[in-house]
């Protein structure tokens, strides 16, 4: 069980499990921001005030973004995790506004036939 505030394991499961392209762009968005928000979460709170399992999550996520990351500090990992988070969150916003124009372009020509 996840801490309290923080993504829990089996949404993190289920949400790899199910393939991006059975996905809404909102689920998309909602996935990527709460993701990005979770792992800024697990830097910024210390290791003393989480439980066990929480613990060993976001070491093992952390573990593995050492693999890819080039030495920053937490928080400047934090940071960019954050701002990635408000990126996704345009371009997702940006996609679903396409998608309501569009649908409401099609439904304007049927009704008009």
């Amino acid at each position: 069980m996840s801490d309290a505030g923080r993504k829990d394991f089996t949404d993190k499961a289920a949400e790899a499990i199910k393939p991006d392209s059975e996905k809404s762009y909102l689920e998309q968005a909602k996935e990527t921001i709460t993701d990005y928000a979770d792992k800024a979460a697990s830097y910024l709170q210390s290791d003393k005030d989480k439980g066990v399992a929480q613990n060993v999550s976001d070491n093992v996520s952390k573990g593995q973004d050492k693999s890819t990351s080039s030495g920053k500090s937490f928080s400047e990992s934090a940071g960019e995790y954050l701002g990635e988070a408000k990126e996704k969150l345009g371009e997702y916003t940006q996609k679903g506004s396409k998608e309501a124009s569009d649908a409401k372009a099609d439904l304007q020509k049927k009704f008009e036939k």
